[in-house]
């Protein structure tokens, strides 16, 4: 699932809709539709001059999603499960946590 850069469109893959965990789906829509309200906002939603895990429109978007996986009653290990993708470092992943405010048992 993901936000065009070109025009803000929201992409997701048939596979994820049939296939995906539903809480992950729900709170990837959260987190996505942050990003097209970014970029109808203009905001640059790739800054090249920032890591993923530090960029201030994904953390933005992790933010929403985080408070929303706190609402449905996460736990912080589900969270982390949750900001977990394969192509992060668990070093990332833990550098993101902190940024969103989610313990980690580094």
């Amino acid at each position: 699932m993901g936000v065009s850069d070109e025009d803000g469109h929201l992409r997701v893959s048939a596979n994820y809709l049939n296939n995906g965990e539903l809480t992950d789906l729900y709170l990837d829509i959260i987190h996505e539709l942050t990003h097209v309200r970014q970029f109808r906002e203009g905001k640059k939603l790739f800054d090249d001059h920032y890591r993923y895990v530090e960029r201030p429109t994904e953390l933005e978007a992790f933010h929403r999603a985080v408070d929303e996986a706190r609402r449905l009653g996460l736990t912080e290990k589900e969270i982390v499960e949750y900001l977990r993708t394969e192509r992060m470092t668990d070093e990332e992943i833990n550098v993101l946590a902190r940024a969103v405010g989610v313990k980690t048992t580094e």
